[in-house]
């Protein structure tokens, strides 16, 4: 993994937007930093308004284990997919929508009920149609909660993919798609070579690990190991990012 601002990494994005490309971004710790609650999540104007230009030069996507409306209230209108719930929700063409929904409504009444025991005290459940999510940052005791609602996960029916966030879980039905996927979808629907994906989380990093060679993968703030191929200090840094972008796409319309 190395420093995005490299010699390789400033070539390699130079290569990116000579080509035909999808830019791809995880919204909570990417585009927006991460806050105590999820609803008071914001990207800035600083952030927004860069998106919004780049948008309408290049197919660009945000992928969010968010449920759509959230993202559509967050971002700006010119993002062509705004795809929520890690890929189940948004894509040109989606599967199995009321499946999943359906499996997320007996999972929420067993997990209502058994959220109650003392090991749910502080535990929020988040209900995005197609996806779950159960947020222990608020837990006096985030380690014990985490072990508490694993084993509540592991005893639902049908068994969910867990897959690990910032002081959440979130619960994914069988055959539900993940970020990988989405982006796979994507690529395919627009018709294009490369693909630019920029995310901080373990939701993402199953689209690092899974990503052919020739996508460009940044992890940003990484705290172990990760799958990615290059990586950005600070959730701040995507500012730069997203302006180093338009730098050089407003270089290959200068060069025409």
């Amino acid at each position: 993994m190395r420093p995005l601002f490299s010699n390789e990494g400033r070539e390699e994005l130079r290569r990116l937007a000579r080509s035909s490309a999808l830019y791809a971004f995880d919204f909570d710790g990417t585009l927006a930093p991460i806050v105590a609650d999820p609803a008071l999540a914001r990207a800035a104007d600083r952030v927004t308004r860069p998106l919004a230009q780049l948008a309408r030069l290049v197919p660009v996507a945000v992928l969010s284990g968010r449920a759509q409306r959230d993202l559509i209230e967050r971002l700006p209108c010119e993002i062509a997919y705004l795809v929520g719930n890690h890929g189940n929700e948004g894509l040109p063409e989606q599967r199995d929508a009321g499946r999943l929904a359906e499996i997320c409504r007996l999972w929420r009444t067993s997990l209502e009920l058994r959220l109650q025991a003392p090991g749910g005290q502080g535990v929020r459940l988040e209900d995005k149609g197609r996806s779950l999510s159960l947020h222990y940052r608020s837990a006096a005791d985030p380690a014990a909660a985490s072990s508490f609602l694993r084993a509540l996960a592991r005893a639902l029916t049908p068994q969910p993919t867990v897959i690990d966030g910032k002081m959440v879980l979130n619960l994914l039905p069988p055959g539900a798609m993940t970020k990988f996927e989405a982006l796979q979808a994507l690529v395919q629907h627009e018709g294009v070579g490369q693909v630019l994906f920029v995310g901080d989380d373990d939701t993402d990093e199953i689209a690092f690990e899974r990503a052919p060679p020739h996508w460009m993968t940044v992890r940003i703030d990484p705290t172990g190991t990760t799958a990615a191929r290059y990586c950005l200090k600070e959730q701040a840094s995507i500012e730069v990012l997203l302006a180093h972008l338009l730098a050089e796409h407003a270089d290959r319309t200068d060069a025409r």
